[in-house]
């Protein structure tokens, strides 16, 4: 007779047990996984629109640098998952989108997109527009990491005001300065005015210094305190967890050696001596090892006593006076008979 378990088949075998339920992924996750795929099926029609309809001068490189810039932005969306769920949780949703922005700046300067150069033939052209592209993403990503930092240990682990609010306005002028000088590389055909470049200039200023300010308020800030070492006769001093080494156990004719529990078994009493002969009184054992200091009692009365010799045929035994009493002298001795 077999037994199966309940809501088992018998054909198939046990079914297993049903594991933990998987970790289900944050909202800013989700986000940014939406983003990813819309813009790499963005990237994907705007380069295909622009094959067909667009310049047709170099089209290969054009559809390369394309690849690589999709291949990027998709490893740079892995690498940031891996940080999702650190103290910053919204990290992940800020980095898609600023990488989401590069994405699309970089489409349109490979393919002469918008407020673009007109001559994308000539190859200092395409030199021009591959570096106005690093710089922008320099500056945006520079923009990130800062916000990253500071965000974390000046404004939200702040203990004080000021360095909260000196943070808080950091944050604001990196960002101003970022977007100020990211705009006219991104789109270099318009004429900027001379103010654009009066403002980029005095945002960048105002942000190199703000950035300093926390610095010296966390720098001056009361420091916790640390535990105090224990001095050198002072209770504590030479235990372990202060580079000491840990007491000596204590050794042979020192107090507690031989006791159990200090790796040394316990002595049996009189081990070692010699066995008391049989109608004789048992030497005193010296103090010795394992042996108390007490000596023996003293054997019972008449055990072991030397009896006196038997009385002579016709000689008077004599009584021993009895002891005079204190205070009283002793009777002088008589002559015998």
């Amino acid at each position: 007779m077999s037994s199966t378990t309940p809501g088992s088949d018998p054909a198939q075998g046990s079914v297993p047990a049903p594991g933990p339920a998987p970790v289900q992924r944050s909202r800013t996750a989700r986000i940014a996984l939406w983003l990813s795929i819309g813009m790499l099926v963005a990237a994907a029609l705007l380069g295909g629109f622009f094959i067909i309809v667009g310049d047709q001068a170099n089209v290969a490189g054009r559809a390369w640098l394309t690849m690589l810039l999709v291949g990027v932005f998709a490893g740079t969306v892995l690498l940031d998952t891996t940080i999702a769920d650190g103290p910053n949780r919204w990290y992940l949703a800020a980095s898609t989108i600023v990488n989401v922005v590069l994405v699309a700046i970089g489409l349109m300067k490979v393919w002469n997109g918008w407020l673009q150069p007109a001559d994308t033939a000539d190859p200092g052209v395409w030199a021009a527009q591959i570096g106005r592209f690093i710089a922008v993403v320099i500056l945006l990503r520079l923009a990130l990491l800062l916000t990253q930092l500071y965000g974390l240990h000046f404004v939200a682990r702040a203990k004080k005001t000021a360095t909260r609010i000196s943070g808080i306005v950091t944050l604001i002028f990196v960002w101003a300065t970022a977007l100020v000088l990211s705009i006219p590389s991104a789109f270099p055909e318009p004429d900027w005015p001379d103010w654009w470049w009066r403002t980029a200039g005095a945002t960048s200023l105002i942000a190199v210094v703000a950035a300093v300010i926390p610095l010296i308020l966390r720098a001056f800030e009361p420091k916790e305190p640390r535990p105090a070492q224990p001095a050198y006769g002072q209770p504590g001093y030479g235990q372990p967890g202060y580079g000491q080494q840990p007491p000596v156990q204590p050794g042979y004719g020192q107090p507690g050696y031989g006791q159990p529990g200090y790796g040394q078994p316990p002595v049996q009493p009189g081990y070692g001596q010699p066995p008391a002969q049989p109608g004789y009184p048992a030497p005193p054992a010296p103090p010795g090892y394992g042996q108390p200091a007490t000596p023996p009692p003293p054997p019972p009365p008449g055990y072991a006593q030397p009896t006196p010799p038997p009385p002579v045929p016709g000689q008077q035994q004599s009584t021993p006076p009895p002891p005079p009493a204190p205070g009283q002298q002793p009777p002088a001795p008589q002559p015998p008979a």
